[in-house]
């Protein structure tokens, strides 16, 4: 009787053992065909522990044998070290490589027939027990298996620039290992004519810093789209057909390294799905379940593109799809440049995890090769990302005007910079980039007669999450943004002389736009003979201009609303401040900054208290950017600077990336001096009187001393 069959019992008939057995024999082959259903490996648990240098464990979980058969460890189970091979043999174990496997296999055990107690009793049937049994074998697990870690194309490195945009690694020795895998031997992966196209490109001697990123960049993306297209290659090769002369599962290989013993769950049955669930999420066709994926690697070298180094006409603005990206069906892909640095284990986004049961779906990580470069992508504020390369060849200024148009049109703040690009390397942050957000800082590298050569950009991290209706504390920054505030009121509306030169006294800033408008008409009356008068008048003009600004300063007030006044200085409210305790210890005197920074013992602040100084940086900056016609030259790139000191702060307390660490006591403390220094300068451009600059100046430096 074949395992399909099984047999129909009716009233009446006389049963055979073997046609009771065969009713037993269908249901299992059925419990069977299932299990192959469902896949083959480890399926969860069943992870490798040494433990002393002389034990390993084997913890519970759960596995599918060749043939369907479930195999349940329910407890933990320990084997000596050294183990003792056992004389098993697997076809699917290969003693050449040394050290030993560790298989689990099912068992049947036959326990003892019960006793006849009954009148006429011939005896009872045999009670089987399934289980599972772990066997150390000599060896390691060899044979058809998915294991993409060996995939040659892992080997290779992708492609890192330098910042001037020069490849520290080989491009050509990168270009010949894609090409010689997609080539294939002799069944090629993709369209030969585009691997030719793929080996005829190269790093010419006059390629620009912003060709050369580009070839970089879209090369890696070659790399990339080819290993997605190799991983879904690997899957669709598994079968369900895995005859072996004795079924098991491999967990892992046991072997010594430099003297210690080790488990190496790599060398293992890891879970593969069937067939069927593969081909389900590929998004393929059932003739070419690889198509999809095939497609976009040959949309990609078709569409390779440098920018044209000689553009003809004016700079344009950018559009959605320029030209250089490379369109796939209806996106536009862009080139990504490379970063400086790439991660060593870059290789890891295509590979599976031995440990887990999961079937990790093919990824697209061409698209977003950020992903692999484990940086923030360009769009990380939902800008959108526009193009740069398309400026590769016209005149810097022509194309600062142009963009600073655009991007004041997204709603952001202009920051344009020509400079020479042997000069770029020095700016603190620059990366050399084909995109940008609006509110990054555009860099454009021109050579002597003011072309521009190389592309890049300075990324603006701003922090945006919701500030609470109470801050631990307002320390640190707290009287610097007071400052801040009150000399941005001072320029609005006239509201600018000493304290000890005006007859009113600030009561916090809770102060509102009409108190602000008397005291304007006040200053102007004060102050209005001379150059003064014009100062006055050109503010005046602005008056109306500010009404936006009152909603940055109703911001401002709202997170220093724990500081009041004090004598003739500003100090921290300690009823009001951390709920009326002392976070650390309050340095200094009454007034300034020395009044009011709270600091945690032995000179640190703490992350907390350093997220308040973010908040309080982010709202000053943009009030002040806010202010009608600054008067220093230099008072956009003071405003840069306390933006790239915000967003280093913003990202040592806050990583962007969820397994990043969040910075240490230090770094913090550091991160959080420099906001405070450049606000502190940003402050001082503004237009404030020398006397208070200075007062800021001094109160900056009594903190220092504080702080390591």
């Amino acid at each position: 009787m074949s395992d399909n069959q099984y047999p129909v019992f009716v009233d009446g008939q006389t049963l055979t053992e073997a046609e009771l057995n065969d009713l037993r024999i269908f249901l299992h082959q059925r419990d069977r065909l299932v299990g192959r259903l469902v896949g083959f490996g480890v399926n969860a648990g069943l992870a490798g522990a040494v433990t002393s240098g002389t034990t390993l464990t084997i913890s519970p979980g759960l596995a599918v044998d060749q043939t369907g058969e479930p195999l349940v460890l329910g407890a933990s189970t320990t084997i000596p070290l050294p183990p003792v091979a056992e004389s098993v043999a697997y076809d699917f174990v290969s003693a050449a490589p040394g050290g030993f496997s560790v298989v689990l296999e099912s068992t049947d055990t036959v326990e003892p027939s019960p006793a006849c107690g009954e009148s006429g009793c011939a005896g009872h049937a045999e009670l089987h027990t399934r289980s599972v049994a772990l066997h150390v074998v000599a060896g390691r697990v060899t044979g058809t298996r998915m294991d993409f870690a060996a995939e040659s194309l892992l080997t290779v490195e992708p492609i890192r620039l330098s910042l001037d945009s020069t490849p520290t690694n080989s491009y050509t020795a990168l270009r010949n290992a894609i090409a010689t895998r997609l080539t294939n031997g002799t069944a090629p992966l993709v369209d030969p004519a585009l691997i030719a196209k793929l080996q005829a490109t190269s790093i010419a001697t006059g390629d620009t810093a912003g060709i050369r990123g580009y070839k970089c960049g879209w090369l890696n993306m070659v790399l990339f789209a080819t290993l997605d297209l190799l991983r879904v290659r690997a899957l669709l090769s598994l079968t369900s057909e895995r005859t072996t002369t004795r079924p098991g599962v491999v967990l892992g290989w046991v072997h010594q390294v430099s003297g210690t013993w080790v488990f190496d769950c790599a060398w293992r049955h890891a879970w593969e799905p069937p067939r069927g669930f593969t081909e389900a999420f590929l998004g393929g066709t059932c003739s070419d379940p690889a198509g999809a994926f095939r497609d976009e690697l040959e949309a990609l070298l078709a569409g390779f593109a440098p920018p044209d180094p000689a553009p003809v006409g004016d700079p344009k603005p950018p559009i959605a799809c320029p030209v250089g990206s490379i369109r796939v069906g209806d996106r536009c892909i862009k080139i990504t440049f490379p970063p400086k640095e790439i991660p060593d284990k870059w290789a890891h986004k295509w590979l599976f995890d031995p440990r887990e049961p999961i079937w990790y779906p093919p990824i697209e990580t061409w698209k977003n090769p950020d992903v692999v470069y484990e940086r923030a992508s360009v769009d990380v504020l939902g800008e959108k990302e526009f193009p740069l390369t398309d400026y590769l060849g016209h005149t810097g200024t022509d194309v600062k005007e142009v963009l600073g148009g655009f991007i004041s049109e997204q709603g952001a703040i202009a920051d344009v910079r020509v400079m020479a690009a042997g000069d770029v390397q020095a700016l603190e942050g620059y990366s050399p980039a084909g995109g940008f957000a609006p509110s990054d800082s555009v860099v454009l590298g021109v050579d002597t007669n003011g072309v521009v050569v190389s592309t890049g950009r300075v990324p603006t991290v701003q922090n945006v999450r919701t500030v609470g209706s109470a801050l631990p504390a307002a320390v640190g920054a707290a009287n610097e943004a007071m400052a801040a505030a009150t000399e941005l009121r001072g320029l609005s509306t006239g509201f600018e002389a000493r304290f000890t030169e005006l007859d009113q006294t600030i009561a916090g800033l809770d102060t509102n736009l009409t108190t602000l408008k008397t005291d304007f008409l006040t200053y102007k009356t004060s102050f209005d003979p001379g150059g003064i008068g014009d100062r006055i008048g050109s503010l005046e003009e602005g008056f109306k201009e500010l009404e936006g600004v009152q909603t940055r300063i109703n911001v401002l007030e709202g997170k220093v609303d724990v500081i009041s006044k004090f004598g003739d200085g500003i100090r921290l409210d300690p009823g009001k401040v951390g709920g009326g305790g002392v976070i650390g210890d309050v340095v200094g005197g009454p007034g300034g900054i020395g009044g009011g920074v709270i600091v945690r013992p032995g000179g640190q602040i703490d992350r907390e208290l350093a997220q308040g100084i973010a908040e309080f940086a982010r709202t000053t900056v943009d009030a002040m950017r806010s202010l009608p016609k600054p008067r220093n030259r230099s008072f956009s790139r003071y405003a840069a600077a306390a933006d790239r000191a915000h967003a280093a702060l913003a990202e040592a307390v806050s990583p962007e990336e969820p397994e990043a660490p969040v910075a240490d006591a230090a770094t913090i403390t550091a991160a959080a001096m420099e906001v405070l220094s450049t606000v502190r300068t940003l402050v001082k451009a503004s237009g404030i009187p020398k006397d208070l600059g200075k007062q800021l100046d001094a109160q900056l430096r009594d903190l220092g001393k504080h702080v390591p």
